[in-house]
């Protein structure tokens, strides 16, 4: 693929691949394994578990792990299958021995199909005679059955390290036919492998070694923000509160939890390996970590000078001590987030979350106490026995909590509201999820409420919840009305403004159903379960007995209580090699030296030019992606870097007139602020480091200040050059543009051009607060197409250089 195919699709760095701590490698000779996250890069490269098995895989030299993510429709518009291939090489999926999907919600089920026939892969695994071996994770698989048409191999449970094992074991056999490729996945107790084994009976796998472990050692830095865009390390797993609804507290128990300083020193490693100054604790319930003071406190100490933010995602306000407040307001603050579920005390009871109101208003107000700016509050409507009472406490609730921090300056409430799903093991698996029209009118009379008390407020779409119930609740029948689906058209399902449900409504319609034939549907205790041939630990007999007690608003205590072994019963842990296991406190000491770029804050900061090239792919990049791109190498080359003040305070970083996106520059200019030790050390390390494309040249002290006007030169090919000029000689040589108040404004060429070079085909032209003239935005308007444009910046004048032009 050329560059330039890039220029007329959304955020071109997606597809490039080459981000820092991303792995290149010679696979002649490698087993070739493609993980592949169904939906945009943003979101896959916020998924810790494709940098788990990505790090995992690599570090064997049996292996090499690629990555691709779900490119954006204009993106397959523009290119077709030539954009279905791996981000390192470029290689088409269907030349991987493997192709591994991580599936973590039902709405990507779309994807997953189109990736399947984008890449020229049968979608029916039936069909394929050759090309990868199609396998399937993560927590949606625990019901493989709507998927089971088209994957090979389900892995059921944990792969961390096992399925690192497992792939090194497949690289070394010489395998006869397709059938003995999946025969041998077949011999794990914890793989579903249709074809071969229909009626196997599954067991999930539980990672024993996750308490010694790390999270992971160089996460890859995207080359345009994620959704999570920071740092994380999973400082448990698994959760024994129990909530009714929720499937990740089923079938990830037993909860593990790793050691303070173990942690501490991942997270540390982590911030030195990828510039990020945000970390994230990741947890299904992180103020339930034992240890949870001593990490925050030592981490805080470590990190509370050097810009760095630590974050903790959703808590349970009972479990929100002044500690947690203390320790993250010495860092700067994030969002606070905290999820009641449910309005009334009665139906928190019915789903097993044990809070009380009081509770929920103590923990916001201590925020807000604490300096936060911004609390979030997650809801869900549509769950089991829950009335229209039940439906106004949520907007009950909210007022309260709104009136207890009245007063407090600038404190931003938002709420958020989901509809309920019933999910594959959990007691709530058999209730069916409200009709449409039910949670229609839930939703408007909140909505009604929230308006009322002006409250930000988000409701999760209806339909697309209808879809991700019918198939969260399906069997194999599901499969012919996916596919179906996906040939109409049907992608990026979780996404509203790609959401189409005529589009699913026609395709279960085509197969004589309706998606409520699934979604609503009311399942008992003794019927047979599409999957219940899997074995998650945790005993159906508990799951009925949970059910029933949510109809009686009894609850069931947490295991964990008190660290003591006081079991509910639920069947998971054996008490030898499944059990939960606490974390030790830290015991090693940090005096914060641990962090080389902490700002001192009586050093004395310099201003610097940096020169560098900027060429290849990496003309992608817009001026915000490219400040990022130096951001993080700056500071993971421990540069001490001066910060603006504010509530968010960024490294000071100014490009010098940014560069078209598309346009090469051989001489750009950065200037930063900030304390440089050694500076031809710096260069050395920043180009053993940068995304290829760019190229440190120079760093010098900038001593004098910024002209109002500047000139810079640029380089066209020769066809380019003569159409341009030709329409300077006609007077033609100008763009129109609409300003940001909707006016439309003309660009001509004669009033920026300073002079120009026929023999080297070079125009000088003056920049200046009001902007320039865009080249490639002039070629566009008269239809030259860009590939026969090749501009390049040779350079950019400062004030002193301006007698060099």
């Amino acid at each position: 693929m050329n560059f330039h195919d890039f220029l007329e699709v959304s955020k071109p760095p997606r597809y490039l691949g080459s981000e820092i701590n991303s792995y290149k490698k010679d696979y002649s000779d490698k087993l070739r394994v493609c993980l592949s996250f169904p939906d945009n890069y943003e979101v896959g490269m916020s998924h810790l578990g494709i940098k788990i098995l990505y790090e995992n895989l690599n570090r064997s030299p049996l292996i090499y792990a690629e990555r691709f993510f779900m490119p954006w429709p204009d993106a397959i518009d523009k290119m077709g299958r030539d954009i279905f291939v791996s981000l390192e090489s470029k290689t088409p999926l269907k030349e991987f021995d493997i192709l591994g999907f991580s599936v973590q919600y039902e709405l990507s089920y779309s994807n997953i199909l189109s990736i399947l026939l984008n890449a020229g892969i049968p979608a029916e695994s039936h069909l394929r005679n050759d090309g990868p071996v199609v396998i399937a994770g993560g927590p949606c698989v625990y019901n493989p059955k709507p998927l089971e048409k088209f994957i090979d191999v389900f892995f059921i449970g944990e792969m961390d390290h096992v399925f690192t094992e497992i792939c090194e074991e497949y690289s070394g056999k010489k395998f006869a036919s397709r059938r003995e490729r999946l025969e041998f996945f077949d011999l794990f107790d914890f793989t579903y492998v249709p074809s071969v084994n229909p009626s196997k009976r599954v067991v999930k796998e539980v990672y024993k070694g996750f308490k010694d472990d790390i999270t992971v050692d160089s996460p890859v830095v995207p080359l345009i923000p994620a959704v999570q865009d920071r740092v994380v390390s999973e400082i448990s797993r698994g959760c024994s509160r129990g909530c009714r609804f929720c499937q990740a507290g089923m079938i990830y128990r037993p909860v593990r939890e790793r050691d303070v300083d173990d942690i501490v020193e991942n997270i540390l490693n982590q911030l030195k390996k990828t510039g990020y100054e945000t970390a994230s604790l990741l947890s299904l319930s992180a103020a339930d970590y034992s240890c949870l003071e001593d990490l925050l406190v030592r981490l805080s100490d470590i990190v509370k000078n050097s810009h760095t933010s630590l974050s903790l995602p959703s808590l349970r306000a009972d479990k929100i001590e002044d500690y947690i407040f203390r320790e993250l307001s010495r860092v700067r603050k994030s969002g606070f987030t905290i999820a009641p579920e449910a309005g009334s005390e009665r139906m928190r009871r019915i789903i097993n979350k044990n809070l009380s109101e009081d509770e929920i208003i103590a923990a916001v107000k201590a925020a807000a106490d604490n300096g936060w700016k911004t609390a979030k509050l997650y809801f869900m409507i549509g769950l089991p026995f829950e009335t229209e009472e039940d439906v106004l406490a949520i907007a009950a609730l909210v007022r309260k909590i709104k009136g207890s921090i009245r007063g407090k300056s600038g404190v931003a409430v938002s709420v958020s509201i989901a509809n309920f799903i019933p999910k594959p093991f959990t007691p709530f698996q058999w209730w069916p999820q409200n009709s449409t029209e039910e949670l229609t009118y839930k939703q408007n009379i909140l909505k009604a409420e929230f308006r009322k008390m002006k409250i930000k407020y988000s409701f999760h779409n209806i339909y697309q919840s209808v879809i991700e119930a019918a198939i969260s609740k399906g069997d194999k029948s599901l499969g012919n009305i996916l596919l179906e689906a996906v040939k109409t058209g049907a992608m990026f399902d979780g996404w509203s403004e790609y959401f189409d449900f005529n589009k699913w409504l026609n395709a279960f319609e085509h197969y004589g159903s309706t998606p409520e034939e699934y979604s609503i549907r009311i399942l008992k205790p003794e019927d047979e379960l599409p999957w219940d041939f899997i074995d998650i630990g945790v005993k159906k007999e508990f799951l009925v007995s949970e059910f029933e007690k949510s109809k009686k608003e009894v609850m069931t205590k947490d295991c964990r209580v008190s660290n003591t072994s006081m079991c509910v019963g639920c069947g998971v842990c054996d008490f030898d090699f499944l059990k939960n296991e606490f974390a030790s406190p830290g015991k090693k000491s940090f005096n914060g030296n641990e962090f080389n770029n902490m700002s001192d804050t009586n050093q004395e900061y310099y201003s610097y030019v940096i020169d560098f090239e900027k060429k290849d792919s990496a003309v992608l990049f817009s001026a915000i992606e490219t400040c990022r791109v130096f951001a993080h190498v700056f500071k993971m080359c421990d540069v001490d870097m001066s910060y603006s003040q504010g509530y968010n305070p960024q490294p000071r970083i100014s490009y010098i007139y940014p560069l078209s996106v598309g346009v090469e520059g051989y001489n750009e200019k950065l200037i930063i602020k900030a304390y440089v030790k050694d500076k031809n050390l710096l260069l050395n390390q920043l180009n053993k480091i940068l995304p290829s494309g760019f190229k440190m040249k120079d760093v010098r002290l900038f001593e004098n200040k910024m002209a109002d006007e500047m000139i810079a030169a640029y380089s066209l090919n020769f066809e380019a050059y003569m159409q341009l000029i030709g329409a300077l000689g006609e007077e033609r040589a100008f763009y129109k543009k609409v300003t940001k108040r909707g006016r439309e404004k003309i660009i001509d060429l004669k009033e920026y051009i300073v002079k120009k070079d026929d023999e080297n085909c070079i125009i000088y032209v003056k920049i200046n607060g009001r902007g320039s003239f865009n080249f490639l935005e002039f070629f566009r308007q008269i239809n030259y197409i860009d590939s026969k444009v090749l501009i390049a910046r040779e350079n950019i004048f400062f004030t002193e250089e301006l007698q060099n032009a």
